[in-house]
């Protein structure tokens, strides 16, 4: 199989199904995190999901939150990889913090008596 035959496969399925279109470009968007935020910043966070639109991200510490927020409009352009013709794939980031997520995600303790 030629790879163009793949890229074709891939665009034919797009125009008969658009909610794989709309999923395909969200993991393109995802594939661009590293690219978005640099190597530094990428080490303290991770793009985790897309839902209806907006990206959660984990964030180690909130020193670096506070980075990403302020660079978030940049960092939603790299995302959407903005050009003329293209559409707004991700509205939004939520910032979560990792620390926490894992705590959440840990079975309580046990009280020992």
């Amino acid at each position: 199989m030629r790879l163009n035959s793949l890229f074709e496969i891939i665009k034919k399925v797009q125009e008969k199904y658009p909610v794989f279109s709309i999923r395909y470009a969200e993991a393109e968007a995802l594939g661009r995190w590293d690219l978005a935020v640099g190597k530094l910043i990428s080490k303290h966070s991770r793009a985790i999901r897309v839902q209806n639109s907006i990206l959660w991200v984990e964030v180690e510490h909130p020193i670096w939150r506070a980075e990403l927020h302020y660079r978030k409009n940049q960092i939603l352009n790299i995302l959407n990889n903005k050009t003329s013709s293209s559409k707004e794939i991700l509205k939004d980031i939520i910032y979560l913090d990792a620390r926490s997520e894992k705590k959440s995600t840990a079975e309580p303790e046990q009280k020992v008596e």
